[in-house]
């Protein structure tokens, strides 16, 4: 998210709330407080405090968090998806300044997150991050925790990619590159996949998921970055938003489009049989 090296070690020197709902916690508890350390669990960051408060901010499926160097009116030289070119803008809710005058907005135009003031020991016991499974890219989702999460499962392995209880943030673009890469029908029962098959779907999420990284993630809706700049990742999709195009593997197939719980599901009815 590119805020690690911004705000950690700066004090909170205000909270404005633009909309009440949003915010959960008493902001005068936070005020004064130093930033200590951030942390990542799916679309929830973590923000430690050295008062033994926490900030939850969830995402959900529009929340946006920008930063800015210098003082609570910015301009940026691109715009933030809906948001426009200055903030705070009408999807603003939530402005964090910080004692060196930089300021974190927290934007969501569909009002679905919320920023949540949290003792920092209950943490790890809340609903929203206690069911979350394994994270990917972290020491403990193992080749071998992966085959276990997919061997438990009867549903379709596209699905079993994206339930956020099994393997905590892959969504729903991600699922299909994956999936395409390691030549797997996204229908499949995830229990009947063998050993070869699982491995390499294990590899292509994480590979997948580090281009993710490196691009700066997927900018088709909502999704800045630190900067309020998009990402790149839409621009190196292999079958997602492909539908009727010939298959990038050149097979001589083409990319189809199912629905799946309700999300939009592409892949190659040649390569992924």
């Amino acid at each position: 998210m590119g805020l690690q090296g911004k705000i950690v070690g700066l004090k909170i020197s205000d909270v404005e709330i633009r909309l009440p709902k949003i915010f959960q916690g008493n902001p005068k508890d936070i005020v004064g407080s130093k930033v200590l350390n951030l942390r990542r669990r799916a679309k929830i960051l973590l923000i430690d405090l050295d008062n033994n408060l926490s900030l939850v901010i969830h995402l959900k499926l529009s929340g946006q968090l920008v930063y800015h160097k210098d003082g609570k009116q910015a301009t940026f030289g691109h715009p933030i998806p809906f948001a426009g070119t200055v903030l705070p803008a009408k999807t603003t809710h939530v402005i964090f300044t910080f004692s060196d005058n930089s300021v974190l907005y927290f934007n969501d135009v569909r009002q679905f997150g919320y920023v949540k003031i949290v003792k920092t020991s209950e943490v790890e016991k809340l609903k929203a991050i206690e069911e979350f499974g394994p994270e990917p890219l972290t020491y403990e989702f193992t080749p071998e925790k992966f085959k276990e999460i997919i061997l438990k499962k009867k549903m379709p392995v596209k699905l079993v990619l994206m339930d956020q209880a099994q393997i905590a943030g892959v969504g729903n673009i991600y699922a299909n590159e994956a999936l395409f890469l390691s030549k797997i029908h996204p229908e499949r029962k995830a229990n009947t996949l063998d050993d070869n098959e699982i491995k390499k779907l294990y590899d292509a999420l994480l590979e997948v998921l580090k281009m993710g990284i490196k691009y700066g993630g997927s900018s088709e809706n909502a999704y800045v970055n630190a900067l309020g700049e998009k990402g790149t990742m839409q621009d190196h999709f292999m079958v997602y938003g492909k539908a009727g195009k010939p298959c990038p593997k050149s097979c001589g197939g083409t990319v189809k489009r199912i629905t799946q719980a309700g999300r939009g599901t592409f892949f190659c009815p040649s390569c992924q049989k």
